[in-house]
């Protein structure tokens, strides 16, 4: 069983979670892909795909190869800075489950809390007090507290809930079992 780990980070957050997943992963055939070193071909058994929300979904680099999958088991991961249970958290992982839902299998997903980068927080600053994401205290509380983050907790659980995932893939696979897509 061959697993693809792609992945796109901005703040180096993703990454981080794309790095745990795939140093875990044992008893596979494994890659890990930078997608800003361009898109890999995807032979992958399963491909394990992270991003960064931007606009409520995958950055732009990352919506272009989801729509490209077809027919595979996928399994995807986002981080945010902003709270990983909130409404918004669930509708940026959805927004990418949508995105590959029809044509391929989903083993499952992942959303991680995750720092801002600097650039987008100075931006945030510099918009004043207009518009929704401008710097408010409340906001550069969170941003200062969101900075430590993914933790190694939360890359763990990343890494245990696909180790287990692809584990229930390829045991399905073996025995001649459908897995059916979460969601």
């Amino acid at each position: 069983m061959k697993v693809q780990v792609v992945f796109s980070s901005l703040s180096g957050c993703t990454k981080k979670v794309a790095q745990g997943i795939f140093d875990s992963l044992e008893g596979v055939e494994k890659s890990i892909h930078d997608l800003k070193d361009g898109a890999p071909k995807l032979d992958g058994d399963i491909i394990l795909l992270g991003y960064w929300v931007d606009r409520g979904g995958p950055n732009e680099e990352m919506k272009e190869l989801l729509s490209q999958i077809k027919e595979k088991a996928v399994g995807l991961f986002c981080t945010l800075g902003y709270y990983a249970d909130s409404e918004h958290a669930q509708k940026s992982i959805s927004a990418g489950v949508n995105m590959v839902n029809e044509n391929n299998t989903v083993i499952g997903s992942y959303v991680c809390n995750g720092t801002l980068s600097p650039d987008m927080i100075a931006k945030f600053r510099q918009a004043g007090g207009a518009g929704p994401h401008a710097a408010t205290p409340e906001k550069e509380i969170r941003w200062k507290i969101m900075e430590s983050h993914p933790t190694q907790a939360e890359i763990a659980l990343a890494a245990e809930r696909f180790n287990e995932r692809v584990e229930l893939y390829k045991q399905f696979k073996e025995q001649g079992l459908k897995f059916t897509s979460i969601q």
